[in-house]
């Protein structure tokens, strides 16, 4: 049975049981992947996923059940679980939305000519980057990370007041990492492309790429402790804003767990800090005309000249709130309904990234982030370990290591001096410019 006709026997299904109201959701993927090392094949790897979930109302008690075997016989058990645990479940006031007539676009979400793509020519991109990287320096002493994949899914919502939707993507993806090495020290220097078309992957550019990121840091060392004017690279500039989203999502500000508690319409951050949503551009990830609860997804301006717009809607907070939903809905087919963001973007500032290192007489330009274990949405508190460069007077001293971020996300965010003008080249739902903030905590 295939994903669109499990979902419509298991709206069938529910509708003979008579529900208050009922949603369904299903997704398939598949996905592969092809590793190289020494010139060689190392791994192959095909994977396939996929299910079907229903959750389901009686008057205000949820149920939900679903199942990964696409019989009639499983789908129509998971139908009865999902009324059987609405019965037992604490009440969820919600509405599930109503049809309304959207103008379909996929925005290009599924490139036709990936399905042609095999692995011979997966293969033989894996072994340029790998021929190219080697080439490039004799400090480079292996490439362990050298990897193609590619993958497309499917999903669909369904609901009982006319909700109908499906959505197709696909993606192709290449990675080279290269381990360099100098007096004793090594160094690792990634870089990958990802996207819906072939002609992304020169495989000179990412060679380089990764061979310099990783001959960039082999002078390493620590720097002292002391305040520091920082710069996040639009690497991992994203990395640190995505750590921070949940205080800007409805249900963790009803539930206490938000410090920008009824801050909406005060301002919370620098002027020029410009953070929106939108969902609806030609090949991005995060694009789609609903979100996976069946809402019309719009753009959202959540931060305008520093002051707080709104927060971030799924069904339920909305209900609690009394208002409308943001169209920012996440649910998969296996679980509950959360709340997430759907093609981020913080606008891009005027400055060049070389007038933010000539901004002041020294700046430290973080390059990696070494986990996210001392960092807490909740409270906002930032402890970090990361990699990077010294610069003074704008002219690069040397790259450091082994040292320690210490701030807190709602004083950096005050504490803004410029963005760049320019975002990463990454296949992302999230676009945010090099950062530079002043005056923050560093332990060496």
């Amino acid at each position: 049975m295939k994903l669109t006709e499990a979902i419509e026997y298991m709206f069938e299904e529910a509708k003979k049981l008579n529900p208050t109201q009922f949603d369904i959701l299903g997704g398939s993927s598949e996905s592969n992947g092809i590793e190289v090392f020494e010139k060689k094949v190392s791994n192959t790897e095909i994977s396939n996923s996929r299910g079907v979930g229903i959750r389901v109302f009686l008057e205000k008690r949820p149920g939900i059940s679903y199942t990964e075997k696409f019989t009639k016989e499983a789908i129509t058990q998971t139908v009865k679980d999902a009324f059987e645990n609405a019965k037992i479940t604490d009440e969820m006031d919600l509405d599930l939305p109503e049809y309304e007539k959207i103008d379909y676009n996929d925005f290009g979400s599924y490139n036709k000519e990936l399905e042609s793509v095999t692995n011979e020519e997966m293969i033989q991109i894996c072994l340029e980057l790998e021929a190219k990287s080697k080439e490039l320096s004799n400090k480079v002493q292996n490439v362990p990370y050298l990897g193609m994949g590619k993958s497309n899914s499917e999903s669909m919502i369904l609901n009982s007041k006319g909700v109908r939707y499906i959505q197709y993507s696909n993606a192709i993806s290449a990675g080279v990492g290269v381990v360099t090495k100098e007096n004793e020290k090594t160094k690792m220097g990634y870089y990958g492309k990802s996207g819906r078309k072939m002609n992304i992957f020169d495989t000179s550019l990412i060679a380089k790429t990764a061979v310099d990121r990783g001959l960039e840091l082999l002078d390493a060392d620590k720097v002292d402790s002391g305040k520091y004017n920082v710069l996040f690279s639009n690497r991992i500039s994203s990395g640190i804003i995505g750590m921070f989203l949940s205080p800007y999502f409805a249900d963790a500000v009803q539930k206490d767990q938000s410090r920008l508690k009824d801050k909406v319409g005060e301002k919370i951050a620098v002027d020029f800090l410009n953070l929106h949503l939108d969902p609806h551009l030609e090949d991005f990830p995060g694009s789609s005309l609903i979100d996976s609860e069946g809402v019309p997804t719009k753009k959202i301006s959540l931060i305008e000249n520093g002051v707080l717009q709104t927060y971030l809607y799924n069904l339920e907070s909305a209900k609690k709130a009394g208002v409308k939903p943001t169209g920012s809905g996440v649910r998969y087919y296996s679980g509950k309904a959360s709340t997430g963001i759907s093609n981020l973007f913080i606008e891009k500032g005027k400055l060049s990234l070389n007038e933010q290192l000539n901004s002041f007489k020294e700046v430290l330009y973080i390059t990696k982030l070494e986990g996210s274990s001392g960092c807490s949405a909740l409270s906002g508190e930032i402890s970090i370990g990361v990699q990077g460069l010294l610069y003074r007077n704008g002219e690069r001293v040397r790259a450091v290591d082994n040292i320690t971020l210490s701030t807190n996300y709602f004083d950096l965010i005050k504490k803004i001096h410029s963005f760049s003008n320019e975002y990463n080249d990454s296949f992302s739902s999230m676009k945010v410019p090099d950062i530079l903030v002043e005056d923050i905590n560093v332990a060496g």
